[in-house]
């Protein structure tokens, strides 16, 4: 559940761009389109010519399409309606073969003809600069050349405004909130193009945006809250962003991912916040959205339930992480680890119950038969309670097993009870495992152990010698 969780940003894809293509069905401008448009006409050698063109599109001979539209070209005046014509076909031929970038050129073409001479209708004209939107930013997404990005951006950019500034469709229309969504889109693409230097400017437009997005629908797309999640994240607004993640889960609480990110906002917040008792409320929250999402079935790995213990131990309840925590390690919950069970018996002796904490060590052992770390934990907890020779018996078993983390350091304890139990060539035997393991060499205290069991076993030695003696 950390940030980098959140989703990526959604970018257009080149199957988008051909379905948008293909919608326009190369709405060639034969007899329909001059009707629209009856103040310009085609010259009728360019009509005529024009007809050969339909057997070729029917059998998706682009190429023959193409070859007959520039040689056409070739024999109209530059500046003439034909030329608008045969550009724009000229333009869509190019989409029909996924050729999009080649689009672009006629495209232009054909618009600055019709910008200067009015040869196209309204409605022609913004299809016609809203697929070069399209295609500018396709163009952007799959370039690795900033510069050639950034120039490709900012032309997108500028045909939707265009686009927008001449539309008439009204917000409750479907391609109107389309754009709208798409605007936003590329507005926070191109301010984020550099991440080392985010253009805000840029990124509040695009905020600005997919905020009026929200407002044409009564249920606006979920894309519209990922533009807006991923610009709180660039100006690290957590607060922003838990405020977004909790529209997105009661809208859409079916979306799994929305949990988890939600869960890991609150925790950043809680990590950040230097006021305890707001720490206390995030991490509180952080909670209650885990617990929210696990009644739908979300967040129920051993690592997300682990979390949650985390989180209860972070506000003091270590009653619940306790009962979670066991519950977990016993069903598989949460992994069966050495360092889990070592916690689990922390939990219960923070809870003031040792003996419980003892019985988890000693299931949590059974598991681990070749370690003998539990045991040693157990160890200390029956010392703790002044209960030495259940202490012994635990080292007992502990150094029998070993793999231990700290060998020197269990030696080191079980040569101080059995010192303390008089089962003094134990404890010798003990010491002198434990100063000949690396990681006491530095426990300065060993020695002197040692030299006081050492002294033990010749007062013993000389205690029997001279019981001996007088006999």
């Amino acid at each position: 559940m950390t940030l980098s969780s959140l989703p990526s940003f959604p970018r257009l894809s080149r199957a988008l761009v051909a379905r948008l293509a293909l919608a326009c069905a190369l709405a060639f401008p034969l007899a329909g389109r001059a009707a629209e448009e009856r103040q310009h006409e085609l010259e009728e050698r360019t009509s005529t010519e024009l007809q050969k063109l339909t057997p070729l599109t029917d059998a998706k001979n682009w190429d023959g399409a193409l070859a007959l539209i520039q040689g056409l070209k070739a024999k109209v005046g530059a500046d003439s309606y034909d030329m608008a014509i045969l550009t724009d076909i000229e333009a869509k031929i190019y989409l029909q073969k996924s050729d999009y970038a080649k689009a672009i050129g006629p495209w232009e073409a054909a618009l600055r003809l019709s910008d200067a001479r009015n040869y196209f209708n309204k409605n022609t004209t913004q299809e016609i600069v809203y697929f070069l939107s399209q295609i500018y930013y396709q163009e952007a997404t799959t370039t690795k050349d900033k510069a050639a990005q950034r120039q490709a951006f900012d032309k997108a950019i500028g045909y939707l405004d265009r686009w927008m500034k001449n539309t008439d469709k009204p917000d409750r229309d479907q391609s109107r909130q389309e754009a709208q969504l798409f605007y936003a889109n590329v507005l926070y693409n191109l301010a984020v193009l550099d991440p080392d230097h985010v253009n805000q400017d840029l990124l509040k437009r695009a905020e600005t945006e997919a905020e009026k997005g929200l407002r044409m629908a009564p249920k606006p797309r979920d894309t519209l809250y990922l533009i807006l999640l991923a610009i709180a994240q660039q100006q690290n607004d957590y607060v922003r962003l838990a405020e977004l993640l909790e529209l997105l889960v009661e809208q859409t609480p079916a979306k799994k991912d929305y949990w988890s990110q939600l869960g890991g906002v609150y925790l950043t917040l809680a990590g950040q916040e230097k006021d305890e008792r707001k720490a206390r409320e995030y991490n509180i929250r952080a909670i209650i959205a885990i617990e929210r999402a696990q009644a739908l079935g979300y967040m129920k790995t051993p690592k997300e339930n682990y979390t949650l213990v985390g989180i209860y131990f972070n506000v003091g309840q270590f009653g619940r992480a306790t009962e979670i925590l066991h519950s977990g390690l016993r069903d598989g919950s949460i992994e069966n680890d050495i360092k889990n069970w070592e916690l689990l018996a922390y939990s219960y002796q923070q809870v003031d119950r040792p003996f419980q904490a003892i019985d988890a060590l000693k299931e949590g052992s059974a598991k681990f038969p070749e370690s003998g770390q539990l045991d040693y934990q157990a160890a200390q907890i029956y010392y703790s309670l002044n209960k030495p020779e259940e202490s012994y018996k635990a080292l007992e078993r502990a150094t029998q097993k070993g793999h231990l983390d700290k060998p020197g350091s269990v030696n080191g304890f079980k040569a101080y009870v059995a010192w303390e139990l008089g089962k003094l060539e134990e404890a010798l035997d003990a010491i002198n495992k434990a100063l000949a393991s690396p990681d006491a060499k530095n426990d300065t205290q060993l020695p002197t152990l040692k030299q006081a069991i050492e002294e033990k076993l010749r007062e013993r030695e000389h205690a029997v010698n001279g019981a001996t003696a007088s006999l």
